[in-house]
């Protein structure tokens, strides 16, 4: 996981800007505990690694995972504490039944059991999903959207997701471009249409 990301900075810091200006300072392995017993889950190793390397990015940057906020330990606690008391709650019993994109359980709007890493900041998510359908793999990677049904595998790993996003940037499938004056990816998520 080291080297992936090492290689997706020195893209970053090539086209946008120095990881330090990007990121922020390392998680602790007490912090990674702590929020993995508040949330009674237990993060892959892959994704611990990487909140020893930065504990998400920094709010002035764009969203560097193909336009989305990589989250800190904790955003990632309170959105998913928001998203439990909701499941918790019944809320989502009404909505539309699901419709999975791969190995995702179809029964869930919204899953305790699913991570969320990072965020477009109107609700959405992509999550590690810590509890597939028959045919996933656990720590599978997958879309959350708050008012959209489908629900996508977008890769079975985060190494594998990193990997991706590092070879879709090497050969420009993804790429930095100005919309409207402002920096951003044009591609959303770096999920393959």
């Amino acid at each position: 996981m080291k080297q992936l990301w090492s290689e997706f900075e020195q893209w970053l810091e090539l086209n946008y800007l120095k990881s330090g200006d990007i990121f922020n300072t390392a998680a602790t392995k007490m912090e990674i505990a702590q929020s993995e017993n508040i949330m009674g889950l237990e993060f892959p190793e892959s994704f611990k690694e990487l909140l020893l390397m930065h504990n998400g990015q920094k709010s002035e940057c764009i969203g560097i995972i193909g336009n989305y906020d990589l989250l800190s330990l904790d955003e990632i606690v309170h959105g998913w504490q928001v998203m439990k008391e909701l499941f918790d709650g019944g809320e989502f019993e009404d909505f539309e039944e699901v419709e999975p994109v791969g190995p995702v359980k179809g029964e869930f709007w919204w899953n305790p059991l699913w991570i969320p890493i990072v965020t477009n900041t109107t609700g959405d998510y992509i999550c590690i999903d810590l509890d597939p359908a028959e045919g996933g793999k656990r720590g599978q990677i997958i879309t959350f959207w708050h008012d959209w049904e489908e629900r996508q595998v977008v890769s079975d790993s985060l190494e594998k997701w990193v990997h991706q996003i590092v070879t879709h940037l090497k050969n420009g499938t993804y790429k930095l471009v100005k919309e409207d004056g402002e920096l951003m990816f044009n591609n959303y998520g770096f999920i393959e249409e």
